[in-house]
Parts: C-alpha cells; sequence; structure tokens
C-alpha cells in the first residue's frame, strides 16, 4: 500500500523532489480513474485462474460474429428483442459476459436468408465453450421485449430470459459466424392472455455448416387442400399454407405432426416450418434460411392457423398434413438449395416431390 507524505517540517532539496514525485503519482492516477465506465463496453468476469496481463500468458484469441434471423410470421406487425449480454463459459469454468448495451431489433426485420450481426468482430481466447446464450431484457423493464400486432403493443415473456446458442470451439486466428435462428411459429405462442417465445424453434448454426432452402409449391395442391377443407378455412380470413421440414428418418406422410413438441404417438414434429406466399405472379413459394446442413423430407399443409405450438393439434385438434413433397439435401457453406413440392410453378396435379 502506498503512504503518501502529509507534511514535512525541513525543507530540504530531498524532501521536495519527494514530494514533487508523489505529486505525480497522484495526478497520474487520478488520470486513470477518470476513464468513464461507460467506454468499456466489453468485459470478462472469472472465478479462480491466474493474472493474464502479463504479455507472455495471454492466450490466442479467435474473432466471433454472431447474427439474429427469424422466420416469417403473419398478423404480427413487430417482434422487438432486447439484447443485454452474451454470456459463455470457458472449458475451465471461467465465465466470460460481453455487455450488448440493450441492443434492439425487430425479427421481422430479418426473415428467411436476411439477418442481422448484433456481435460482429469480438475477440475471444481460443477454446471450447459452452452455455453460451443472450440474456434478454426482463418484461418488467418498460424497454423490455415486446410484440406487436392489431391489437397494440404486449409485452413478450422469453424463457429463462435468454436465448440459447450451440456449444462451440474456436481456434486461435479463426473467424467464426454464428447465425441464430428464432421460428416464431413453433417458438411463439398466447398463453392466459400473455404471450411467451420458448426455446422450441430456436436453434444456431455455423455458417460454414448451414444452407438455404428454397420452395416451388404446386398450384394444384393449394387449391385441392382448400377445396377439401372448406369448412375449416378461418372466418373473415385466408387458409395459412406453411411448409414442414423433417428429420430424413421421416419416410412417409403418416408420421409427420404438427408443431407441438409433445408427442404421445410415433409421429414427428417439424424441424422447422416455413410459410408459403405467393407472388404476384400468381406462384407459390417458401424460403427457409439458416438451415443445418443435410437431408429434409417436406411436408405441406394449408391449416397452418390450426397449428398452435403449445398443442397437439393433429391429435386433439382438426389440423392435419396434405402432401409430402419428397427428400431435399440442404446443401452447406451459405448455398442455396432449390426443391420443387408436386411440379412445382408449372404444376396442375400429381403429388410427389423432386430433390
Amino acid at each position: 500500500m502506498l503512504c503518501y507524505p502529509h507534511a514535512f517540517e525541513r525543507k530540504t532539496h530531498n524532501t521536495i523532489s519527494l514530494n514533487a514525485y508523489y505529486k505525480n503519482k497522484v495526478i497520474a492516477m487520478r488520470m486513470l480513474f477518470a476513464i468513464p465506465i461507460t467506454a468499456i463496453s466489453l468485459f470478462t468476469v472469472g472465478c479462480g485462474g491466474s493474472d493474464s496481463s502479463s504479455p507472455q500468458e495471454d492466450p490466442l484469441l479467435g474473432t466471433l460474429n454472431i447474427a439474429i434471423s427469424d422466420a416469417p410470421m403473419a398478423h404480427v406487425d413487430k417482434v422487438e428483442l432486447v439484447l443485454q449480454k452474451l454470456v459463455m463459459t470457458d472449458s475451465l469454468g471461467k465465465l466470460h459476459q460481453y455487455d450488448l448495451n440493450n441492443h434492439h431489433l425487430d425479427l421481422l426485420n430479418y426473415q428467411g436468408m436476411e439477418s442481422h450481426l448484433v456481435v460482429e468482430g469480438l475477440r475471444v481466447p481460443a477454446g471450447h465453450y459452452k452455455d453460451v446464450h443472450f440474456i434478454v431484457a426482463d418484461k418488467t423493464d418498460s424497454y423490455g421485449c415486446s410484440i406487436e400486432n392489431s391489437n397494440g403493443r404486449h409485452p413478450l415473456n422469453i424463457e429463462e430470459s435468454r436465448l440459447p446458442l450451440h456449444d462451440f470451439v474456436i481456434d486461435s486466428k479463426q473467424m467464426m459466424s454464428i447465425t441464430m435462428e428464432i421460428n416464431l411459429y413453433q417458438s411463439m405462442h398466447l398463453t392466459s392472455g400473455e404471450y411467451h417465445l420458448s426455446h422450441r424453434g430456436v436453434y444456431s448454426v455455423d455458417n460454414r455448416e448451414m444452407g438455404h432452402l428454397i420452395g416451388e409449391v404446386d398450384p394444384q395442391w393449394i387449391a385441392d387442400c382448400e377445396t377439401k377443407h372448406i369448412d375449416k378455412a378461418p372466418l373473415g380470413s385466408h387458409f395459412t399454407h406453411m411448409a414442414y421440414l423433417y428429420s430424413s428418418d421421416v419416410t412417409h406422410l403418416e408420421q409427420m405432426a404438427d408443431i407441438s413438441p409433445t408427442r404421445t404417438d410415433n409421429k414427428h414434429s417439424p424441424f422447422a416450418v416455413s410459410p408459403i406466399h405467393q407472388d404476384h405472379q400468381g406462384n407459390w413459394s417458401f424460403s427457409a434460411g439458416f438451415l443445418p446442413a443435410g437431408e429434409y423430407r417436406v411436408g405441406y399443409s394449408c391449416l397452418a392457423h390450426l397449428d398452435d405450438p403449445a398443442t397437439d393439434d393433429i391429435n386433439q385438434g382438426e389440423f392435419s398434413l396434405f402432401s409430402e413433397a419428397g427428400l431435399v439435401n440442404v446443401a452447406d457453406d451459405g448455398q442455396q438449395t432449390h426443391h420443387q413440392c408436386g411440379n412445382g410453378h408449372g404444376g396442375h396435379g400429381g403429388h410427389g416431390g423432386h430433390g
């Protein structure tokens, strides 16, 4: 501990020099602590471990980028997230936290193959990280996560007040880019008058290991499905057409289930869903972005308005799948894969898939 001289009776040359020395030290320390804390946006908290301030002990670093994307959703005007921190734990159990300064984004602005970069160029020690997640602003905060629709603005309750990302390993001098996909049709639901966003339908993927799927849907499928289920059309609205993506373990239509993750049968819930839209030329299409590369089986229904993510609607409701479009192999490295459901944009009749 430094002891600062109070007063000296003798006015010797040495005493004056000592006073000048400590005066300069005090000024320097005051200048150091005058640096505003707000200028430091990234910080690390560790439990135990050694002091890494010495240059020879500094770990080699990698660079981390994290973006967020969303699957489009109807009847919603805005879904605002407020991200407070990025948190992750290294292989030694050391906790790393990075302040995001209440980063705001509207998910509906980044749909399909679009994404929003939340973390850019973050330098992190090379190593294995687990329990990686964003902490979001709680609904009790006036600036917290929210949803807007025709009935106004409503608080959005995020499960555990966090959004999870997958564990990852980053090497020294490596540039790693990760995208979090939030599928609102699977994750968001209304319960007891409150909107909730669960971790179901939220996943992340290394951008080197993902691809995008563009689907063309046979217009005859659309017409036939609506005709078959005319009694289930929503009052004052339209059918909701949806593409359902299942793992390649699903081999036929009877194995395909609704969005609900709780299964009491031998059916499979979809890995992802994507709404099907009609363009100004009358063509029906869908796009599913940031899918982990691999094989998927595609299903189709015009009854997505009857598919509540919190309910087993295929057994307890009126939802059903209409047709399946075969297997598709989604390429990696951010490539676009095209798939036809039935005969695609030129189809009139005929069921089946073309990979």
